[in-house]
């Protein structure tokens, strides 16, 4: 598909993009930078009331749980949290990069865990406006920013179906037929979706409604998939740290079954968008998919909400300091294949 950003030079000082944001240059007016850091300070603190309330009403059950468990398996849990969270960053450094952006990994992973904490507030447009509005004041044109976080959530949940339609079999043999298993017929039309034939006419559809010029480059289809498999170890960093803490509680969780549990119930809270975080989605889902006896199979739902919490908010207070930085380290080129940045 022809390029549809055609200023992209390396040289990020004389870089000029159609959004009229350029890397390193423009200073957006001190009245606005005001309203935007209150405006993210509201939505913070509302992110973090969601969270304290979360932990509030849990913790009696999840202690009631970890009173009983091998802590050697929830260590382990602990380790692999980290992990899954952390690699979601990492894949979205290769979306900006695919999009002809360079940020240093470690200014893109706490633009990920700060912006995220929206995930706690109802509505799923939260997380989209804090890693864009991080990644736009950190230096990336504007556009570039907010179409590479959209871009890296629909890869990241294609890639969760993907996995989970691959433990499928296990499941079915197991417990039978689960009205949640329908949230998979979403994979055909994402991976439609992400055609880049598909995406340029959805981006001139949304710029025709809104008035307004969206110069974006669509990346080809080839390239995109190959980003949707970067993001398959993060699930199974998720899968196997619910499993651990699963296995904490009984010998006989089901490696296959949970983890086709614990990746469909991502999914299913993902595609709840009115929902924070998928609250309460995920632990239905988990409960009916898993194969655990109800008592284990809620102890770790609620046990690996916490977990996961846990290492959002740790992170994102351990990653404020650099997230809050105006500038530095991003540059925009043309746009790229995804392998041609490490």
């Amino acid at each position: 598909m022809p390029s549809m950003d055609q200023t992209a030079p390396e040289n990020p000082a004389s870089t000029s993009v159609p959004d009229g944001e350029v890397a390193g240059s423009t200073r957006p007016k001190g009245r606005m930078v005001a309203i935007t850091s209150v405006v993210g300070l509201l939505l913070g603190g509302g992110a973090m009331f969601y969270v304290v309330r979360r932990l509030v009403k849990d913790w009696p059950d999840a202690s009631e749980a970890l009173s009983h468990a091998d802590l050697r398996w929830v260590g382990l849990a602990l380790v692999l949290a980290i992990l899954a969270m952390s690699s979601i960053g990492w894949g979205w450094r290769y979306v900006m990069a695919m999009l002809g952006v360079r940020v240093p990994i470690g200014r893109v992973v706490a633009w990920y865990f700060v912006g995220e904490m929206g995930k706690y507030l109802p509505g799923g447009v939260w997380p989209v406006l804090g890693r864009g509005e991080l990644a736009r004041r950190g230096g990336v044109p504007r556009t570039r920013a907010y179409t590479s976080v959209a871009l890296s959530l629909a890869m990241l949940y294609l890639a969760a179906m993907f996995v989970a339609t691959g433990f499928l079999p296990f499941s079915l043999s197991g417990g039978g037929f689960s009205p949640w298993m329908l949230f998979l017929l979403a994979l055909p039309a994402g991976v439609i979706l992400l055609h880049h034939t598909v995406l340029g006419r959805l981006v001139a559809f949304v710029g025709k409604v809104t008035k307004r010029d969206i110069a974006v480059e669509i990346p080809q289809w080839r390239d995109s998939l190959l980003l949707v498999a970067r993001y398959v170890p993060t699930w199974f960093f998720v899968g196997t740290a619910t499993w651990a803490v699963a296995r904490s509680l009984t010998p006989e969780a089901s490696y296959p079954k949970v983890m086709f549990a614990t990746v469909l119930s991502w999914i299913a809270g993902f595609l709840a968008v009115p929902v924070p975080a998928g609250a309460g989605i995920r632990e239905a889902v988990l409960a009916a998919t898993s194969g655990l006896d109800g008592g284990v199979a809620a102890a770790t739902a609620i046990v690996a909400r916490i977990m996961f919490i846990l290492v959002d908010v740790g992170s994102a207070l351990i990653s404020a300091p650099f997230a809050g930085r105006k500038r530095g380290g991003a540059s925009v080129g043309p746009l790229s294949h995804p392998d041609g940045h490490g």
